[in-house]
Formats: C-alpha cells, sequence, structure tokens
C-alpha cells in the first residue's frame, strides 16, 4: 500500500530516488533547498509517495515561507525558476497531485504553489505568467552551432575580433566580481538583489560541491559581464546573468554564453537551461530563441485561494520605479528586508 510523508531533505530514500532519475536537476538536489533554507530560515521538507517496500515513487521537494502579507506557504521551489515532480510513473504521479490537493484542503491556513504544471484535477489553479527556454545538447556540436541565428554567431566573432576574454572561476574573488555586477543588473532592472548571504552561502554549499561556476568576460581589466551557472546530471542552468550598459557593443554576453554552452557539451550535459522568462519579456524572449533554444510555456499550479503571486504583482511596479531611482544600497537593503517574505 502507499502512503504520503513529509520527509526530511536529508532522509536518504530521497537523496537515492534524486540521483537514480539522470533529468533531475540542481532544483532537486538537497544542496539547492538547503541554501535557501539556511540563507532565509524556511522550513525544508519532501512530500513523497512511499510504497509498500519502502521505497519513493514519486515526490517533491518544498519550502515553508512564512509570508508576511498571507501566512504560511509551501512552495516548491522559492527563488526557483521551476520544479517538476520526480515519479516512477505516471500512476505514482497521478496519486501525488491528488494527494497534494487532498493537503491543501486539509490545511486550509497554507496557501501551496508548485512551479510546473499539475494536471488533471479541477481545484488546481494555473497561472501562466512564464516561458521556459532550453537548448538540446545532445547532437554534435555542428548542429548546435547550426541552430544559432546568424546574428548570435555574428555577436560571437563580434566579441572575439573585439578580444573579449571570457574567464572560468568557482572562488569567492570571481563570485564578488559577479556580486557587483548583479547589483547593478539589478538596481537598473528595479528589482531587490538577493543578499550576499545567500551567494556565500550557494559558494560553500553548492559550487565547492562540484555543482556551479561564475564566467566573467574581460575587455583589457574591466569586467563586461558576468553568469552565474548551476549543474546537476545532465542539466547546465545558466541561473543568473549580469552586465554594465557601456560597451555592450564588443558583445561580452554573447561570447559568455556561447562559452557556457560550448562548455557543457564538452563535459557531457545533454541540456542547456536558459530558465524561465516573463511572457510579455520580447526582448529576452528573442534573444533565448536565436541560441536555437525551445521555448515552451511554464504554468505554475496553485492548490489554495490567494497564492502569494496574486498579491505581490500588484507591488512590482512601484518597487521597480523606487529601486530604479535610487543608490545600490536601496537595492540591497530592500533585498535584505523583503527576500525572506517574497520566496
Amino acid at each position: 500500500m502507499i502512503k504520503s510523508y513529509q520527509l526530511e531533505l536529508s532522509d536518504e530514500r530521497w537523496i537515492d530516488f534524486v540521483e537514480s532519475f539522470p533529468q533531475a536537476n540542481i532544483f532537486h538536489h538537497t544542496v539547492w533547498a538547503n541554501l535557501i533554507a539556511e540563507c532565509y530560515g524556511y522550513r525544508p521538507f519532501v512530500i513523497a509517495l512511499i510504497d509498500e517496500d519502502n521505497k519513493i515513487c514519486a515526490g517533491l521537494p518544498f519550502l515553508e515561507v512564512d509570508n508576511f502579507l498571507l501566512g504560511k506557504c509551501w512552495v516548491s521551489l522559492p527563488y526557483t525558476d521551476y520544479c517538476s515532480p520526480l515519479f516512477r510513473d505516471h500512476n505514482a504521479l497521478e496519486n501525488l497531485t491528488v494527494e497534494l490537493v487532498r493537503l491543501s484542503q486539509d490545511n486550509h491556513d497554507i496557501h501551496i504553489e508548485v512551479r510546473w504544471e499539475l494536471q488533471g484535477i479541477q481545484p488546481i489553479q494555473k497561472t501562466s505568467l512564464y516561458v521556459h527556454h532550453s537548448l538540446n545538447l545532445n547532437r554534435d556540436i555542428d548542429s548546435i552551432i547550426k541552430s544559432f541565428h546568424r546574428t548570435q554567431r555574428q555577436n560571437i566573432k563580434t566579441a572575439e575580433k573585439n578580444d573579449v576574454v571570457i574567464k572560468r572561476g568557482e572562488n569567492i574573488e570571481y563570485l564578488h566580481q559577479f556580486f557587483q555586477l548583479h547589483c547593478h543588473t539589478r538596481r537598473r532592472k528595479g528589482i531587490p538583489v538577493q543578499p550576499w548571504r545567500f551567494f556565500e552561502i550557494l559558494l560553500n554549499k553548492v559550487i565547492e560541491n562540484g555543482h556551479g561556476f561564475v564566467l566573467l568576460a574581460f575587455k583589457d581589466d574591466q569586467c563586461l559581464a558576468a553568469g552565474l551557472f548551476l549543474n546537476c546530471h545532465q542539466t547546465l542552468c545558466y541561473k543568473y546573468s549580469a552586465s554594465i550598459n557601456c560597451n555592450q557593443n564588443l558583445r561580452p554576453n554573447h561570447l559568455l554564453t556561447w562559452t557556457a554552452i560550448r562548455w557543457g557539451y564538452e563535459n557531457g550535459f545533454k541540456i542547456f537551461d536558459f530558465g524561465r522568462t516573463a511572457i510579455d519579456d520580447e526582448g529576452l524572449r528573442t534573444y533565448k530563441n536565436r541560441w536555437g533554444a525551445e521555448e515552451k510555456p511554464l504554468p505554475y499550479s496553485l492548490l489554495s485561494v490567494g497564492s502569494p503571486r496574486f498579491s505581490l504583482v500588484s507591488m512590482e511596479p512601484l518597487m521597480h520605479k523606487i529601486i530604479q531611482n535610487s543608490p545600490i544600497w536601496v537595492c540591497r537593503l530592500a533585498g535584505n528586508l523583503l527576500y525572506r517574505h517574497f520566496g
């Protein structure tokens, strides 16, 4: 008989279950949920279905967020583009979905959000604010390059002709340079920046355990662009990008992206994950599509009325305007004060 349990992230059954799935990515791995839990003080757990042999047949990691607007929320996962359920077969997935609905109905004071599309049960609400892009690396390198739009190939050549240099690192110095550009980029976009503590923990718990690295794009001694990449099993994920406005005619971001794609291919990864993009961000969608990435809808599933997504969207325009017209320290302070609540 299959039963539902809330497991600790450290449960060996969950760790073994994730390791058994080549398609599992960094967001399923315990290092990612533990990073967020440690930084923001959330409670991490796994909702799992366990069979009569004491083995998991389906599961999904969650973090319990204490949202100051709506109270307690179970999110899979905060600060994460998406997190799909892992399941042994479709019957197990269906049973897991039914169990999530039951939990939402039995816990009326808890809002549940799954950053993936759960199928087939009426009480589940859907939001469709994003699309997802991924590039297939499971083919020869010439086919990958041919899938790039001609403008991307030309921009790579432009960066190379202008002696833009890409450097790869996994230490605190590289992370500091990334973070400086990250703060400027977030301020330009009007978005609070994650606390530095988040990236310190990410370095110690994720990157130093072989699950990530930083790329920096230089012209002479000036850092023009940076990217933070996470990897697990078959997937290399482009999680954060940052750049300065000046010298973009040198196309540093294009050479940086191409360097990451080539590194992923050479190191045996099958998928280059460009992450999510807001549906109305036509410029970024075009940029990702021109790398030959496949664009798919990315609906989220809400298992209770009044999800945080609805409550925070109305606040974003005012927040953007304040941050864009303030010094960088305001962007950092907003992140330090608010990120924990906005999961």
